[in-house]
C-alpha cells in the first residue's frame, strides 16, 4: 500500500494537482452558531488514581449508540458543499496512570479528539476535538462526572493548549485572522469563554505552533515557518520550522535555531535550563536538546528508531516522546523515555495500538496521549489508501453563513467526489490510482449504485474526475492517467445517471484530455487538454463537435469549470503566480473567462492574489461564487506531525469561497488535514426551475 501511495504523490506532482486537506467551519455565534455539541459524557474505569488528581467515572469512554448515518439532517435552505478530505478516521484521548498500567480511554466520540494535556494541578486535561465539525478546545474534569466541556467559542481553529505554571493562564494556536498565531486565554475551566477574551500574541503572516511555557511563566517557546518560503511542486510544496522565543506577553522575539527542514515542538527541563525539540538533521527526525540560550545543541533519541516527535519531560527529568518503533513502510508508533543523556530506553505505552503527543502530569506522573479509536465500521467505508475510516467524516454536516446563504459542508474520504447539483447524491470513483468503477450514492455512502464498471481494464482506461451536468441526468469523466505530460493519451466520458448511453468523446484525439465540466444548458462542455503541447483550456459540443481553443498560454491551465447561468468559465493557472526561486515554478491563480456568441474566449479576469496555491474553481448553482482550494491560509500546524504519521501529498488545504461581484473572499474550513476538490450543490428543497433560475 505505503508503494502505491508514493505513487500517486508522483503521479499527483505530474498533473500539479492542488489536493486540499481541510477541516470545516462552522456557523458563528447567533446568526453563525455552531453546530451543537455532539460528547458523550466520558466516565474513568476504576484504575489507580493519580495522587494530584483521582480520575472519576467522568473519565472513563463510555458506548456510543449504534450509527446509522454521519449525516444528519439538511438545514432547510442551506446550499450544499462537498470536498475530499485526507484524515484519520477516529481518535481518542487515553490515560496511563502509570509505566505499565493499562491505558484508559478518555473520550468517545467517533470524530477526532487528539493533543491532549494536563493542567499543573493534574485535575484537568484539556484537548483538541472535532467534535462539532472543527477543532476546538474541549476539558475533561478528572476528579467530578461530567461530559468535556468546550472552552473557547469560536468558528476557527483551537488547537496546541498549553498551562501557564500557575494554572491561570491558557496559551494555544488559532487561525481566526488567517493564518496560525499564539493567543493567551485565562484558563477557566468551569465556562466557556469568547475568543473575545484573548489576547493575540504573534502577528507573522506565517504559522506559529505549539508553545510552551517557561517554569517562571516568563518567556514562550514556540516553532515558527517564518524563514523559509514553501517550495516544492504544486501538490508537494514543503516548509521549514525553527525554535523561537518570546516574553510571555509577546515581546522581545529571539531565535533559538536555524537548520534544514524542521525543528518542532519545543518543550522546557523541569529547571529551565535545557529546551528539547525534534529536528531533522540528517536522515530522520531525533529529538534535540539545547541549552535555553540555543547553544549547545546535541542529540538525544537513539539514532536507530526511525522517527521520533513530540518530547516532553517526566517529574524525574527523564525524556519522553513519540517514536515510530517500525519503518516509514510499515510503522509501529510507541511512547518511549530515555534519560537527559539519552540513555536507559523504557518503553512507556502498550503494545496495543499506535501512540502520539504524550503529555505528564507534572506530579504524579501520569501520562495522557491520543491514539486510533474505534471507528465505524457498520458505515460505508472511505477510498482505500486515504486513510481507515467511514465515508462521511462524523458528525457532518458543518455549517458556514455566508453573506447571502448558509452552506452546509461534507468532508468526504475519497479523492475525487462532486456532489450532484440537487445537492443530495454525490459521484465517486473506488481508487484515485486505478479506479475500476464510477459509483452514486447518498451524501453518506449509503444506496450506492455503479453505473459505470471497467470490465475490460486492459481496454478501459480508470476513470477520474467525475462532473454532473447542471440538470443532473449527465455524468461526464477523464478516462485515462491525467498525472503525465501533456501527449500522454486520456479522453473525456459521458454517460447518462441510470447508466446507459456510455460514450467517448475525444476517442481519436491526441494528447491528455480531462477535467470537463457542462455549461449550464448541457449543450457544451469545457475541459483541459494538452493537445497543442501545452495544457490548455477548450470547449466543445456536448457531443464531442466544434472544438475550440480557449486559451493558448505556455502556461499550465487547468480545472476548468463551466457557469450554470452565464457564458463564463473558471479555471487555475500559474500564469501569473509567485515564483519558487528553488524550483522555478509559479503557483496558481483562479481566473475567469467570458465566452463570446460564437464559443471563443472573451473577457479575462484574474479572481485570486495570494502568496499560496489557488486551485479547483466551482461555481455556486447561482453562479454568484467561485469555491476553491487554497494555500492562502499556510498550514495550521507542524508539518512532521502529519507527514510522518501518514499519508499526506502536501501540507497544506483549505476551502474557501470568492464572491464574484466584489472578489470577497470567506474562509469556509479551519484545520490541519488536506482536503480540496470541492464542489456545490442547490438545497436539495429546490426543484429544478429554481436551480435554473440561480435561487
Amino acid at each position: 500500500m505505503k508503494a502505491v501511495l508514493k505513487r500517486v504523490a508522483i503521479f499527483i506532482t505530474g498533473m500539479s494537482m492542488i489536493l486540499v486537506l481541510v477541516k470545516i467551519s462552522l456557523p458563528p455565534a447567533s446568526a453563525q452558531k455552531r453546530k451543537k455539541d455532539h460528547a458523550v459524557p466520558a466516565k474513568t474505569a476504576d484504575a489507580k488514581p493519580s495522587s494530584a488528581a483521582k480520575p472519576s467515572s467522568a473519565a472513563k469512554a463510555g458506548t456510543t449508540a449504534a450509527i446509522t448515518s454521519n449525516a444528519a439532517p439538511q438545514k432547510p435552505g442551506s446550499d450544499t458543499v462537498v470536498y475530499s478530505t485526507f484524515r484519520p478516521g477516529n481518535w481518542d484521548v487515553y490515560y496511563f496512570a502509570q509505566r505499565g498500567s493499562a491505558p484508559r480511554r478518555l473520550t468517545n466520540d467517533v470524530g477526532l479528539d487528539y493533543d491532549p494535556v494536563f493542567s499543573p494541578d493534574g485535575r484537568w486535561v484539556i484537548f483538541c476535538s472535532e467534535r462539532r465539525g472543527s477543532p476546538d478546545l474541549f476539558v475533561l474534569d478528572l476528579q467530578n462526572e461530567g461530559s468535556p466541556r468546550l472552552l473557547i467559542e469560536d468558528e476557527a481553529m483551537e488547537d496546541q493548549a498549553v498551562i501557564s505554571p500557575d494554572g491561570k493562564t491558557l496559551a494555544f494556536v488559532s487561525d481566526r485572522d488567517g493564518s496560525a498565531d499564539i493567543y493567551l486565554i485565562p484558563f477557566k475551566p468551569g465556562k466557556t469563554q469568547s475568543m473575545k477574551q484573548a489576547t493575540k500574541l504573534t502577528r507573522h503572516a506565517g504559522g506559529e505552533f505549539r508553545p510552551a511555557f517557561s517554569p517562571d511563566a516568563k518567556t514562550i517557546a514556540f516553532s515558527a515557518d517564518w524563514d523559509v518560503l514553501p517550495t516544492g511542486p504544486a501538490a508537494q510544496r514543503s516548509r521549514e520550522g525553527e525554535i523561537y522565543l518570546m516574553d510571555a506577553d509577546g515581546r522581545n522575539l529571539r531565535r533559538l535555531t536555524k537548520s534544514p527542514s524542521w525543528d518542532g515542538s519545543p518543550v522546557w527541563s523541569r529547571d529551565g535550563r535545557t529546551i528539547y525539540f525534534y529536528a531533522k538533521r540528517s536522515d530522520k527526525f531525533r529529538i534535540w536538546a539545547m541549552n535555553a540560550d540555543g547553544t549547545n545543541a546535541r542529540a538525544v533519541s537513539p539514532a536507530a528508531l526511525a522517527s521520533a516527535l513530540s518530547p516532553t519531560v517526566t517529574p524525574e527529568g527523564r525524556v519522553i516522546f513519540a517514536a515510530n518503533l517500525g519503518s516509514m513502510d510499515a510503522p509501529n508508533w510507541k511512547i518511549l523515555s530515555v534519560a537527559p543523556d539519552g540513555t536507559d530506553q523504557r518503553t512507556e505505552s502498550d503494545q496495543e495500538r499506535d501512540y502520539w503527543h504524550p503529555a505528564v502530569d507534572a506530579k504524579s506522573g501520569a501520562m495522557v496521549c491520543h491514539a486510533p479509536g474505534p471507528w465505524q465500521k457498520e458505515l460505508p467505508a472511505g477510498e482505500p489508501g486515504l486513510m481507515e475510516g467511514p465515508l462521511l467524516t462524523p458528525n457532518s454536516p458543518a455549517y458556514v453563513r455566508l453573506p447571502d446563504r448558509a452552506v452546509a459542508i461534507y468532508p468526504v474520504r475519497n479523492f475525487a467526489v462532486t456532489v450532484a447539483p440537487h445537492g443530495q447524491k454525490i459521484a465517486t470513483t473506488d481508487s484515485f490510482y486505478n479506479s475500476h468503477y464510477l459509483a452514486l450514492s447518498n451524501l453518506d455512502g449509503s444506496q450506492q449504485k455503479i453505473i459505470f464498471e471497467r470490465k475490460d481494464q486492459k481496454k478501459t482506461p480508470p476513470l477520474y474526475v467525475p462532473s454532473w451536468s447542471k440538470d443532473g441526468e449527465w455524468i461526464a469523466w477523464m478516462g485515462g492517467l491525467p498525472f503525465g505530460p501533456p501527449t500522454e493519451n486520456a479522453d473525456i466520458w459521458k454517460m447518462r445517471t441510470d447508466g446507459s448511453g456510455a460514450v467517448n468523446l475525444t476517442p481519436n484525439t491526441p494528447g491528455n484530455d480531462g477535467f470537463p465540466d457542462f455549461s449550464g444548458d448541457g449543450n457544451w462542455i469545457v475541459f483541459r487538454s494538452g493537445r497543442t503541447g501545452n495544457f490548455d483550456i477548450f470547449l466543445m459540443k456536448s457531443d464531442g463537435t466544434s472544438v475550440i481553443n480557449l486559451t493558448n498560454n505556455p502556461a499550465y491551465d487547468a480545472f476548468p469549470s463551466f457557469s450554470p447561468v452565464d457564458h463564463e468559465v473558471a479555471f487555475a493557472s500559474n500564469r501569473d503566480g509567485v515564483l519558487d526561486e528553488k524550483q522555478r515554478l509559479k503557483t496558481f491563480e483562479i481566473y475567469t473567462l467570458k465566452l463570446n456568441p460564437d464559443g471563443t474566449a472573451g473577457e479575462l479576469r484574474r479572481i485570486t492574489n495570494s502568496p499560496g496555491q489557488d486551485s479547483h474553481p466551482r461555481y455556486s448553482p447561482d453562479g454568484r461564487w467561485l469555491i476553491f482550494a487554497s494555500e492562502q491560509g499556510g498550514i495550521n500546524d507542524e508539518e512532521p506531525l502529519i507527514q510522518e504519521l501518514f499519508f499526506a501529498p502536501q501540507s497544506y488545504g483549505e476551502i474557501y469561497a470568492v464572491r464574484l461581484k466584489d472578489l470577497k473572499v470567506v474562509r469556509l474550513t479551519h484545520n490541519k488535514w488536506e482536503d480540496g476538490t470541492p464542489s456545490w450543490g442547490a438545497p436539495p428543497s429546490n426543484d429544478k426551475t429554481q436551480r435554473a433560475a440561480g435561487r
